[in-house]
């Protein structure tokens, strides 16, 4: 019981963090709006209210609401430089074109995949699980990580789901549990479950590939735009 309450209250937690962007503004500003409230009607109450201490509470008001646009900018910042920085180091960018020819292919990572490939499978799951996890604490702009690597974050998880269920059996119940939430949620708002990855079978030699056959279906990027 206990741990069916911590999973549906993990479950929640990262679907706020997830929240589309309008909605968290809605909850930012009722928020606001209410501690102003309070603040207001306290004042009233205790007599002490003028027009010193109302221009104070607009003051208040407006400088909280002046962090909160900062710290956005900065996480769009923070999220832009992660990405470049992804782009630019030279084993994160071969692990990348690695794993992108994987999916193409629709070829499914378990845990007996050699040795030397087993290291860009390392390298991009680290970064992905390290991008989820400062995602679900709010540390970079989740509209413009989902815009970017949303889509592809969850294609990589649905085609490693048998190494990591490899690497959790050696490791612990929480390898790589944030990305796996993450791209749970991302699934869930585009509307394509995670599933099992389609394993396209090499035809035999001479014999020519059927044309009705087709990999996994792509999980779209998600519309939000960043702001």
């Amino acid at each position: 019981m206990t741990e069916m309450l911590v999973a549906r209250i993990r479950r929640e937690y990262v679907r706020w963090r997830l929240a589309r962007k309008p909605l968290r503004a809605v909850a930012h500003g009722f928020g606001v709006g209410i501690l102003a409230v309070a603040a207001f009607v306290f004042l009233s109450a205790s007599g002490e209210i003028n027009e010193t201490a109302a221009s104070v509470l607009v003051a208040v008001v407006f400088g909280v609401v002046t962090v909160i646009q900062q710290r956005q900018s900065q996480r769009r910042q923070h999220t832009v430089g992660l990405i470049t920085a992804f782009q630019s180091a030279d084993h994160l960018a071969a692990a990348d074109v690695w794993m992108a020819s994987r999916i193409s292919a629709g070829r499914e990572v378990d845990g007996d995949i050699p040795e030397a490939d087993e290291g860009h499978v390392l390298s991009i799951l680290d970064y992905y699980e390290f991008l989820a996890v400062l995602a679900l604490r709010g540390m970079v702009d989740i509209p413009l990580l989902i815009n970017l690597r949303g889509g592809t974050m969850t294609r990589c998880f649905q085609l490693c789901r048998a190494y990591v269920e490899d690497r959790r059996l050696r490791a612990g119940p929480e390898v790589y549990r944030s990305l796996e939430l993450f791209a749970t949620e991302y699934a869930r708002r585009t509307g394509h479950g995670l599933r099992r990855p389609f394993i396209r079978e090499q035809p035999p030699s001479g014999t020519a590939a059927d044309p009705t056959e087709s990999g996994p279906e792509d999980l779209p990027e998600a519309s939000a735009a960043p702001a």
